[in-house]
């Protein structure tokens, strides 16, 4: 028996769930399309991603489940989809489960059957399984385990009509999972235990969903059933928050029974669970899977015996990055030039010569056509090489690469104090850092998610690509894909410095273990590489345009705003001024006096990177008038007067504190000491290397005073932080 729809809701809910890299997000792109939102669970910054399915005139809210290995809650993600199941009860689970590696996939699915879910089975890779080798019989599948099996090949057109006709069928009628038994024993000692939960209440319902119609008693009474078996076993696995909701009594009671399990077995009854569970699975693997052949070097593997060499693995992954750098710049500059001809001359010339015919005022003209016009210039221009770096990512991911970047990086990243695991985040970052600190949620040792959280800016965000790029094609045309790369290559080797550091002061304690399944080659599919993309792309822009727009705007007010300098009749704008105010301490990075400009764009970057494109091209305007993209471009290199003051002002930006959203991430995350520790370290680092570039590029006996100012700088910081880390150690709080 099983509850059928909930009135209460608006729409069937489905639910993916699934192993990392089983292709959960090609099954939710082919049911949503375009009709996707992404954010956070409430509470926690796990992603949350949702979406509408129309079929047949019906609409279904798809939620995509953070991808788990299992529902021990160990890990955020796990503690997210467990309760997610636990409370909101969705209508139908749908489990993807990668053929080519049923064994460890099956756990998962193992653990929702016991949960008492309603369940349909996506075999995904099913491809990948039968080159190997490997042939499932799908219908003995379905007979076995009690629920409809789908074969799924990711690298074509998923058709899901079959799919959704089952889920129709079992909101009326809904599947009842198979009971998995342990052996007689433990199977005597967990009744024992579940009744000692029945008696306790833990089973209640705790379902922010309404029980649903057919038989309001019935339906809770199940859900008590299966939930309170469910949480027997957890207690057996030893769960603390359970056991801790149990009184003296019961938790006593429970003790007895566990220590029978165990005495029985010889072994933790943790194992003794896990051990059964993959005895019903290797028995049901037996039955329904058939080997043509002996397993052979597949093409996976012989790819990994280049890509994952402890030799050639990480020049590989380097090589990589550096194409999709290229690519990212080569097709990137022709379509610039032409989305800056198209909005210019729509936006800005159009716009107002409407503007003037219709009698607007002349700051106003102003304002809309030449500030938030030019602004949305700004952006188009930005669409390029983003496109292209996310597209790029996409493929890499979606491929099978990225996870092998991760595995590659083990060895490597333990010697800077982090696990593997922790690369991942650090490859997110490439898109933004926002994400790329939610994405350490995923690290299950505290001290690893604030030291990973710590380094994720010194990866090169999809916000600082337009400003390299801008400033790189102006002063290294010919060279501007090898600069563009150095700039990522050299923010991760300060990372790596940075985590040496650290590891030797404040995080002083030994990294988490890394456990990762490596999936399965594979033809990305168009529609996923283009649906990954445009929600990229999608988020960034709007997020960017906003920030953008506002900043030139506020800039454009502050330029003109004009207050007497006490010099004759002479006034200054209060951005000019300001600026002026904090040049003086840039100039030994190469910012001559009088480009308050640049010292400006830092500022605008504090909110967004890509602000300060903006900034530099609004300032740069509006201190000679209405000038042409030329005459800009020469106004902005005379500025500057040398590559070498250039290349220490993109280190600097480079450098510098991430914008105001990833600070504001590092506070939710890690609270405020860590927020300002990122702040204050990243920029002080910044400026000293930034100056140490500028004064070895641009040398005279002046920079040898530079040279021990940094070195003093760099001691105390040093010192400082070994005290920091040798008296509190680690904390969070």
């Amino acid at each position: 028996m099983r509850m059928k729809l909930n009135p209460m809701r608006n729409r069937p809910v489905i639910a993916l769930a699934g192993n990392p890299n089983v292709g959960k997000t090609c099954l939710f792109n082919a049911l949503t399309g375009s009709h996707q939102t992404v954010g956070n669970w409430p509470g926690v910054t796990v992603e949350h991603k949702s979406g509408r399915c129309n079929y047949k005139g019906k609409i279904y809210e798809v939620v995509d489940l953070p991808g788990i290995y299992s529902l021990a809650g160990g890990s955020p993600d796990e503690l997210v989809a467990r309760n997610y199941i636990l409370t909101e009860k969705p209508d139908i689970i749908i489990n993807i489960v990668d053929a080519s590696n049923l064994e460890r996939n099956l756990y998962l699915t193992v653990q929702l059957m016991e949960l008492g879910a309603p369940l349909i089975m996506c075999l995904s890779m099913i491809d990948i399984a039968e080159h190997n080798g490997i042939y499932i019989d799908t219908e003995h599948l379905s007979s076995h385990l009690g629920f409809a099996v789908f074969p799924l090949v990711l690298n074509k057109r998923i058709e899901v009509s079959p799919i959704l006709d089952k889920v129709e069928e079992y909101l009326v009628q809904p599947p009842v999972p198979a009971t998995i038994h342990y052996d007689e024993v433990v199977e005597k000692h967990l009744q024992n235990i579940w009744q000692i939960v029945l008696k306790s209440g833990l089973g209640e319902p705790e379902t922010k969903v309404p029980p649903r119609k057919f038989s309001e008693s019935a339906s809770i009474a199940y859900d008590i059933l299966i939930k309170s078996r469910w949480q027997a076993l957890k207690l057996i696995e030893g769960d603390a928050e359970l056991t801790s909701r149990l009184s003296d009594e019961d938790r006593a009671l429970v003790e007895k029974e566990i220590s029978a399990i165990a005495k029985h077995r010889g072994q933790e009854p943790t194992f003794v669970i896990a051990d059964d569970r993959y005895g019903y699975i290797r028995g049901l693997i037996k039955d329904v899977v058939k080997r043509k052949r002996k397993s052979r070097l597949t093409f996976s593997d012989m790819v990994d015996k280049v890509v994952l060499n402890s030799v050639v693995g990480l020049p590989v992954f380097f090589i990589v990055m550096y194409l999709v750098f290229l690519v990212a710049v080569k097709l990137s500059q022709p379509c610039i030039k032409f989305i800056e001809f198209i909005l210019s001359w729509l936006f800005i010339e159009q716009l107002g010569n409407l503007l003037s015919s219709l009698s607007f005022p002349q700051w106003l003209n102003y304002l809309l056509s030449e500030a938030i016009g030019g602004g949305i210039v700004t952006i188009g221009s930005f669409i390029p090489p983003i496109f292209f770096i996310y597209i790029s990512l996409s493929i890499l991911e979606d491929s099978g690469y990225m996870a092998r970047a991760a595995f590659i990086a083990d060895k490597f990243m333990r010697k800077i104090g982090l696990p593997g695991k922790a690369f991942i985040p650090l490859l997110v970052g490439f898109g933004c850092t926002v994400p790329a600190i939610m994405a350490t949620r995923t690290l299950e040792n505290p001290r690893d998610r604030v030291f990973a959280s710590i380094l994720t800016p010194f990866v090169s965000c999809g916000a600082k690509l337009p400003v390299y790029t801008f400033l790189v094609m102006l002063f290294f045309p010919l060279y501007a894909d090898l600069v563009i790369f150095g700039l990522y290559l050299f923010g991760i080797i300060m990372g790596v410095l940075t985590g040496l550091l650290l590891k030797k002061t404040i995080f002083l304690s030994a990294p988490g273990d890394f456990v990762m399944e490596l999936p399965a080659y594979h033809i990305p599919t168009i529609n996923g590489i283009f649906m990954h993309t445009w929600h990229r792309l999608k988020s960034f822009l709007l997020r960017a345009g906003k920030t953008i727009l506002l900043v030139i705007v506020l800039i454009n007010i502050l330029q003109g705003i004009q207050i007497p300098t006490g010099r004759d009749s002479e006034k200054t704008s209060i951005l000019e001024l300001g600026g002026k105010l904090i040049t003086p301490v840039l100039q030994p990075m190469g910012i001559k006096s009088d480009n308050w400009q640049s010292s400006v764009a830092l500022i605008s970057g504090l909110f967004a990177k890509e602000a300060i494109v903006g900034t530099l091209q609004g300032l740069y305007q509006n201190s000679e008038g209405e000038i042409s993209g030329d005459q800009l471009a020469n106004n902005i290199k005379s500025s500057f007067g040398s590559n070498a003051s250039i290349l220490a002002y993109l280190v600097f930006i480079l450098l510098y504190s991430p914008c105001a959203a990833s600070l504001t991430m590092l506070f939710k995350e890690h609270g405020f000491k860590w927020m300002l520790f990122a702040f204050v370290y990243l920029t002080l680092i910044a400026w000293m290397v930034a100056t140490l570039i500028y004064q070895i590029l641009a040398f005279n006996v002046l920079s040898i005073f530079w040279f021990v100012v940094i070195g003093a700088i760099f001691t105390f910081i040093y010192i400082t932080l070994h005290k920091i880390g040798s008296k509190y150690a680690f904390q969070t709080e």
